[in-house]
């Protein structure tokens, strides 16, 4: 069906020699529906001028006012759960109803039921995609949202397969991610010295960082509210994604709390 409405649409755009800049207006899609009569036109040239925005071919997309890609009611209601449950913004939902269309055409084309997806089934469907680093990895991280909710939530996925949706290595890239090596790690702890208010602050707040792994935003924003010392737990409110989080708190971290509250 894609392949029919796109040479229907070269063909119509040839011969009103229409120019490369109005290719993808709404105007152009109106009249060549029109013409052509084809009521489903919009998948296709949508996600045709989404790509050609992405390689940089086009300035922008085609963009139809109110537009929405209905998807089958295990997709909407990964949606709803989105926007209902994780109150996610309108243009990240938005982002991740073109991504799930494109999974669901995938599937449907290969007779791939989602009870049985595999990850080689995963990672046929990222292969296919010839776009930018940073694309590819934002469409994992859709995907990765929707398998677990799969499992989780809809119970139709036996295996969480989300944690296996990975990417390559990015060690070659300018600045490669730094970190501490075992060693670093406890050279640094040793050296924490608890002789003044201070120096038991500073111990309480690396503890914080290593067991946790909370950024030093996190740690400052820290009050005795959020501790709970009989559950052994911190709830940290404003995290990076804007979500709050209860994280379990290691034995050694509730000792270096406690012993800078009690100086």
């Amino acid at each position: 069906r894609f392949t029919q409405v796109l040479t229907d649409f070269l063909i119509y755009a040839t011969r009103q020699d229409i120019a490369w800049e109005d290719m993808f207006a709404f105007d152009t899609f109106k009249d060549f529906r029109k013409a052509s009569g084809l009521k489903k036109a919009n998948h296709a040239l949508i996600g045709l001028s989404e790509h050609l925005h992405e390689q940089g071919s086009i300035t922008a997309p085609l963009q139809i006012p109110n537009h929405q890609i209905e998807l089958p009611a295990i997709y909407e209601q990964y949606l709803h759960h989105l926007e209902h449950a994780r109150a996610v913004s309108d243009g990240l939902l938005k982002g991740v109803r073109r991504v799930l269309a494109i999974f669901c055409q995938y599937t449907e084309a290969n007779c791939i039921e989602l009870c049985a997806l595999k990850i080689e089934d995963l990672d046929a469907f990222m292969a296919q995609f010839k776009v930018a680093r940073s694309t590819r990895k934002t469409y994992r991280y859709h995907l990765r949202g929707f398998l677990k909710f799969l499992h989780h939530d809809a119970k139709i996925l036996r295996r969480n397969l989300a944690p296996l949706l990975v990417g390559p290595p990015q060690l070659s890239q300018a600045k490669p991610p730094k970190f501490l090596r075992p060693e670093q790690v406890e050279r640094l702890l040793s050296s924490l010295q608890l002789s003044t208010d201070t120096d038991l602050r500073t111990c309480a707040m690396v503890y914080l960082a290593y067991t946790l792994g909370l950024r030093p935003i996190e740690v400052s924003k820290i009050t005795l509210d959020d501790i709970s010392f009989a559950d052994a737990s911190l709830r940290v409110p404003d995290r990076k994604n804007e979500e709050p989080a209860v994280l379990p708190l290691p034995e050694v971290t509730i000792k270096a709390i406690a012993a800078y509250i009690a100086a």
